[in-house]
């Protein structure tokens, strides 16, 4: 029952979204058009919590009947029992971003996030709520946004394609669809990224607020710290409790610590990562002199039954400079 009602939904929003493969314009205005959807207000992957992300993934999973992690064309286009099969074929067309005859959940997610996305801010524009976005409306709410009004004109013009002056759902997420994947990794890494970009900051969060319980929380119980410096290897469980004290200073208020992360390589897959950068620890007593610390590490990355990643192996390689740190910032 769930996978009647949820996928005409969200496949319905998709093919008006990616209704064409066609490659999008780098520039619009001359503004690239990935930064034209920031103006408007998107955030995409970066604007959505675990949780929604989560949510959609049920989603998903409501339609996968075999199981296998993949919408494939026989069970969306061939076993489907709701609208014609040309119109299943179309609409399953566009949600496969890769074009590689399966739809991925990863593809899923990143569609319904781009979608729900697009509409919201669509919807903003419609000032009279008549479910249309005339030539005045998106003028008179995108002036601070986009305040050059030659810039405004091109971009209306871009999504009115079909020239009749006034912006219909289809028509605007047909274009915001392929400016959202214009330049883009693909939806696997783009979603597998902004989920490890959360716990690094939640990892920077616990350093900061000296919670030796929530940084631990991080670690896999079973993971492996390497130390490149004592050419040496050992359970982070051991590494933990070396660094225990820190956290309880830090938390007593005897100590003021920090940690910041940059990243120069970046792989992975649903369940898998290895992250590759430097980080910058800082930590200064009271009434003592800061001390920073840059560090090239790696770590290997899984995601648990729960959906929550684990660091299963941290490998401090060596200590590096101030300009090495920067350089990763470009």
């Amino acid at each position: 029952m769930n996978s009647f009602y949820v996928f005409p939904a969200f496949y319905v929003c998709v093919s008006l979204n990616l209704h064409a493969q066609a490659p999008a314009p780098e520039k619009v205005g001359g503004l690239e058009v990935v930064a034209i959807l920031e103006m408007l207000g998107a955030k995409q992957e970066d604007g959505v919590s675990a949780e929604q992300r989560r949510t959609y993934g049920k989603h998903f999973g409501f339609v996968d009947l075999n199981g296998d992690g993949l919408h494939s064309a026989e069970e969306f286009v061939e076993k489907g029992s709701y609208l014609t099969p040309q119109a299943r074929r179309g609409i399953f067309t566009a949600a496969d971003a890769d074009q590689d005859g399966s739809v991925t959940q990863a593809e899923y997610v990143l569609n319904r996030i781009i979608t729900d996305e697009a509409k919201a801010l669509m919807q903003a524009l419609d000032a009279d709520e008549d479910g249309l976005v005339s030539r005045e409306e998106f003028d008179q709410g995108t002036k601070v946004k986009l305040q050059v009004k030659a810039q405004r004109e091109a971009v209306f013009k871009a999504f009115d394609r079909d020239e009749n002056g006034v912006l219909r759902t289809p028509e605007y997420l047909r274009a915001w669809g392929a400016w959202a994947r214009e330049g883009q990794k693909p939806a696997e890494a783009r979603l597998r990224e902004v989920a490890l970009d959360a716990l690094w900051a939640e990892v920077s969060r616990l350093v900061m607020e000296g919670d030796f319980a929530g940084y631990s929380a991080t670690c896999h119980p079973d993971g492996v710290f390497v130390s490149g410096s004592k050419a040496s290897s050992y359970p982070l469980s051991k590494a933990l409790a070396g660094w225990r004290q820190g956290f309880e200073d830090t938390k007593a208020g005897k100590l003021k610590a920090s940690v910041a992360f940059r990243f120069s390589q970046r792989f992975g897959d649903a369940t898998t990562a290895h992250e590759t950068g430097i980080f910058l620890y800082t930590s200064e007593p009271t009434g003592g002199e800061a001390n920073k610390a840059y560090i090239d590490f790696e770590a290997l990355l899984l995601k648990d039954g729960e959906g929550e990643w684990k660091v299963m192996m941290e490998y401090q390689k060596s200590a590096v400079n101030e300009e090495a740190w920067e350089a990763l910032a470009k």
